[in-house]
């Protein structure tokens, strides 16, 4: 390290992303001109495994030959909701499902499976999991993407996948600390704040965060959430140095990188604006920093950032600091086809499915409980969309009621995210009084989006033998009394729409 200029230092302390599934012109020029020693992909980035790997290949021979050191290619591959890679890639269910399914070594398997994947296609640190403790049902952006609601749960099954993922030796980065799970703002839109005191979080959101560090996680991701009763200063976790120095260092002890979220999400684009964001990060003691999106910030932030350590603004201890830690880790985890992780003996296709069926059931009856269509059912569901930024993109052919009816036949009708009472007093006459034997209803987040809930209610009272799935948070499914056969589903996919046919064809 000590042969390198400030500009390479703070090159290796910025990740960036780009739009396509090749390297742009931008993108080339910002890693030759400023020295950027990383990059995340995304779906957009993403058409097929040959294209990843070509593409992984490509960002590894020009990151190392312009910095001399290899790239962190990174990814969030949680699994369920929010899955970057490709048809035909290893796609676990989320944390919930996971959770739900209740055996921790098959999320450590699930773990195990994702990272050696990842690193087969020339990914070497994901960004996951999720270690926040769901306790907002209203919360529009973690929900099914934690483990859930019991902090003893998150921590085992969270810390399970951590074992998963170092083991099949690639970084991963537990996220979101202190915890994103009791807000009801979406810090990709706005800026969250959590009047919680320390003591508070120490018996709760901090109890998973403590034991995967002590269990040896690489990484940690901060939330774009402010803690006014912590940090007096009006900032978020990420440029708190209260925050990173004072508790997930010196209190906490932890020893690994410090990451930001990306910092073009609104609760630091609006409020601090991107670059300054990142070099009041990096003052308050981020490792690396996250501009996702767009070579000119990233280019900017590097501006920035040179200029403060020269003006003395940032000392240049707190850039060798971070360039030695990035560097530590790179060495064991980031040159590629180097890989001596632990290989998984679980088939991925068949475990994987059985993962789903195992985690998607109906949750008011005994297992194995099965629910009888009868000979002229009808199927209901809303179609898919993205309700947040952190999910992958939706494929918007993909209709839950139409594809019950291509296996059991009978009726099927769609209807928007948040119908209004006149769209539902039009389902009603197209369902009641027409002879059907049952009907299923599946919801996309209706506990958020009310007119979900008001159907499901008006449908109950049809008095028709009924089921409903709830695909994404299982809140919704509080919306209706317990003579209503209750599936929870976790998310809008192929994998879950034929976890819920299992179901139904159990008995039959």
């Amino acid at each position: 390290m000590g042969e390198m200029t400030l500009k390479q230092k703070i090159g290796q302390m910025i990740v960036a992303g780009f739009p396509t599934g090749e390297l742009s012109e931008d993108t080339i020029r910002l890693l030759r001109e400023y020295k950027v020693g990383n990059v995340i992909l995304f779906s957009h980035n993403i058409d097929s495994r040959n294209q990843l790997k070509g593409l992984c290949d490509s960002i590894q021979r020009l990151v190392k030959e312009e910095t001399g050191e290899y790239a962190f290619i990174t990814i969030d591959q949680e699994g369920g909701v929010v899955r970057r890679l490709p048809e035909g890639s290893v796609s676990i269910p989320g944390a919930m499902a996971l959770a739900q399914a209740g055996d921790k070594e098959h999320a450590y398997e699930a773990a195990l499976l994702t990272g050696q994947e990842l690193r087969e296609l020339g990914i070497n640190f994901n960004l996951a999991p999720v270690l926040d403790i769901n306790n907002n049902p209203d919360n529009p952006v973690i929900g099914v993407r934690s483990f859930g609601p019991d902090k003893a749960v998150v921590t085992e099954f969270g810390c399970a996948m951590v074992k998963g993922y170092l083991d099949a030796g690639i970084m991963c980065s537990v996220k979101h600390f202190p915890g994103h799970g009791d807000t009801a703002v979406d810090s990709h839109l706005s800026l969250p704040s959590i009047r919680k005191p320390y003591e508070e979080l120490e018996q709760e959101e901090l109890i998973p965060f403590i034991e995967a560090f002590r269990q040896g996680a690489t990484a940690v991701t901060l939330a774009h959430i402010l803690f006014p009763r912590i940090e007096k200063e009006h900032l978020p976790v990420t440029m708190s140095e209260t925050m990173i120095q004072g508790i997930l260092r010196n209190r906490l002890g932890f020893k690994g990188l410090v990451i930001s979220d990306c910092l073009e999400m609104n609760a630091i684009k609006e409020y601090f604006g991107t670059a300054s964001g990142a070099k009041k990060a990096i003052k308050a003691g981020v490792d690396l920093v996250f501009i996702s999106h767009t070579a000119g910030l990233a280019a900017e932030a590097a501006r920035d950032i040179e200029m403060a350590v020269e003006s003395g603004e940032i000392p240049i201890s707190r850039i060798d600091d971070a360039v030695e830690r990035i560097l530590a880790y790179k060495r064991r985890y980031a040159a590629p086809n180097t890989a001596t992780g632990k290989k998984s003996l679980k088939e991925p296709g068949e475990f994987i499915k059985s993962l789903f069926r195992d985690s998607i059931r109906f949750t008011n009856r005994e297992m194995g409980y099965c629910h009888l269509l009868g000979e002229k059912p009808v199927f209901l569901s809303c179609f898919a969309y993205r309700s947040t930024l952190a999910s992958s993109r939706v494929m918007e052919d993909l209709l839950f009621a139409a594809y019950m009816q291509e296996r059991f036949g009978g009726a099927a009708y769609s209807f928007s995210i948040d119908p209004d009472s006149k769209e539902i007093n039009e389902i009603l006459e197209k369902i009641k009084d027409k002879g059907y034997t049952n009907l299923v209803l599946g919801t996309y987040n209706g506990h958020l989006n009310r007119g979900q809930s008001s159907l499901a209610k008006e449908l109950e009272k049809l008095k028709i033998p009924m089921a409903m799935a709830a695909f994404r948070n299982p809140y919704d499914l509080d919306e209706v009394g317990d003579g209503v056969d209750k599936i929870v589903a976790y998310e809008y996919s192929m994998q879950s729409f034929e976890a819920v046919v299992s179901l139904f064809k159990q008995c039959g």
